[in-house]
């Protein structure tokens, strides 16, 4: 289980499914690797940084994301 650098600042939000999948469809084309796990996704990069985690919830997902990723 990856955990975000402590020197990274998260912001918390709910998706609907449909958004999740543009976002992680966005986040492929600029490069990032999203990964499915067992409860959601993990979005990291070529160093293996977590940048974002999706966990699943009742038709949505939980979103947890470095600040600037979401700005």
């Amino acid at each position: 289980m990856l955990k975000f650098q402590k020197r990274h600042t998260t912001v918390t939000r709910i998706w609907t499914k449909p958004q999740a999948q543009q976002v992680f469809k966005q986040l492929r084309a600029v490069g990032l690797t999203v990964n499915k796990s067992n409860n959601g996704y993990e979005v990291v990069n070529d160093n293996n940084v977590l940048f974002l985690k999706a966990t699943n919830g009742t038709n949505s997902y939980l979103i947890r994301a470095v600040d600037f990723l979401l700005n």
